[in-house]
């Protein structure tokens, strides 16, 4: 519960509404208890969204393992407990079943070294002892200078990814955006099938599936959070790249290309002189506004481990209960880079119109 909240036992939660992290004791506490009680559950992914939730007033407190509470209110969250710590289950260290079984020695051998010297419940009074809590700036400038070496890690790895992706994405763009105008209808199936895919799922099923299941039903085939951010992003994107060629194709004049068509001019040479040059001026600001979508969809991408921007706000997030300065931080780092983005796009574009 929040500090400054009246509530001191669970009676006091009749009512109410608690949130719980989905899959874990907490929530199977929190499940079989709430009739008894008479609170509502809302289940959240992660600590930092329960704590939010709690903050911003959607919940009165939520439920965690008694560790992750203790550091929390260790770091000065502006938490505290109500009654005692419930029985749970334990902690654990695991690894694929049958394998590693020397990475299993070592780390039994080494746990029971900490245990053994004392250096184990030197780390928990260090970090779960209730003692005096840490103190940290709390503005936003101080938050800021403290972060930034990381929070720029971040946006250049969110940039980077967002380049591979754009570059990756033309080209699919190019290829399956002339399949979409095509006589050869195989081709054009072919397009139209990727189109129709990519645009008709969620690209966090598809950053799933890349980085998830495609391991699963080829073994051995395994992409890191990089690669397989940037292949979904890419294989997205591209997608609506290939409307993006095909619209700007169609919309010049058929009588251009029937005109370059009766001096001679074959098919790929009537595109090539003819209609892609006037095809481009017009997909530029819709190539913008794509490159744009894509710089920020790859905070999306975060939730395969990318440790881009937004990642890295979360990892802050999660170590100092600091959300609402560190949103803020990001956000305007975000409207900084996509104005200046924009800018330049539309410099290209007067260029390119003039």
């Amino acid at each position: 519960m929040l500090e400054a909240s009246d509530i001191q036992s669970l009676d006091d939660l009749d009512g109410k509404t608690v949130a719980v992290k989905t899959g874990t004791q907490g929530q199977t506490f929190a499940d079989e208890n709430k009739d008894e009680y008479g609170f509502r559950v809302t289940p959240y992914q992660d600590t930092t969204d329960m704590v939010d939730a709690v903050k911003a007033g959607q919940a009165v407190g939520y439920f965690e393992d008694f560790p992750v509470l203790a550091y929390g209110i260790q770091q000065g969250s502006g938490f505290r407990l109500i009654g005692q710590p419930e029985l749970g289950g334990e902690y654990g260290f695991a690894v694929n079943k049958g394998q590693h079984p020397e990475l299993i020695e070592k780390f039994n051998a080494g746990l029971s070294n900490l245990k053994a010297s004392g250096e184990y419940d030197k780390i928990v009074d260090t970090y779960l002892s209730g003692g005096e809590k840490s103190t940290q700036p709390t503005d936003i400038i101080s938050v800021a200078v403290q972060y930034w070496p990381a929070l720029m890690e971040g946006l250049w790895l969110t940039i980077l990814a967002t380049i591979v992706a754009i570059v990756a994405a033309f080209i699919l763009g190019l290829v399956f955006g002339f399949g979409r105008v095509s006589k050869f209808a195989p081709f054009r199936w072919i397009a139209t099938a990727y189109v129709y895919v990519f645009r008709g799922t969620p690209i966090l099923i598809q950053a799933f599936f890349v980085f998830f299941a495609i391991p699963q039903l080829f073994p051995g085939l395994t992409f890191n959070p990089f690669v397989a951010g940037a292949i979904t992003l890419s294989l997205n994107t591209g997608a609506y790249m290939t409307e993006i060629i095909r619209g700007g194709i169609q919309a010049v004049d058929p009588g251009q290309n029937e005109a370059s068509r009766s001096l001679g001019l074959g098919h790929w040479k009537t595109m090539q002189k003819v209609v892609l040059p006037q095809a481009f001026r017009i997909m530029i600001p819709s190539f913008v506004n794509q490159g744009i979508i894509t710089l920020k969809d790859t905070s999306l991408i975060s939730v395969i481990g990318l440790a881009e921007l937004t990642f890295v706000s979360r990892q802050i997030i999660a170590s100092t209960y600091l959300s609402a300065q560190v949103l803020t931080i990001v956000a305007i780092i975000y409207f900084v880079v996509i104005t200046l983005l924009t800018l330049l796009a539309n410099r290209l574009e007067r260029t390119f119109n003039a």
